[in-house]
């Protein structure tokens, strides 16, 4: 199996990507932060085992409501 550059390459600009990101992330934190409309939504994580399973309770109901109609409808 051979590589070719269109494999490669985006594999690369991809590992490029993320280290721009990260080395943002690092030192800029400010400009990577959440806006302050985001703050309700935090408030709402408090880090308890009990939320986690909460939210994935309420997405798993989401998604099965969402797609009920297209196996009803089958």
């Amino acid at each position: 199996m051979h590589w070719t550059p269109l494999g490669v390459l985006p594999g690369l600009a991809s590992a490029a990507s993320a280290l721009a990101l990260a080395a943002v992330a690092v030192t800029r934190p400010r400009l990577l932060a959440a806006p302050g409309r985001a703050l309700p939504l935090r408030r709402l994580r408090s880090g308890h085992v009990g939320d986690y399973v909460a939210w994935l309770l309420v997405g798993t109901t989401l998604l099965g409501a969402l797609t009920l109609p297209g196996i009803l409808g089958s």
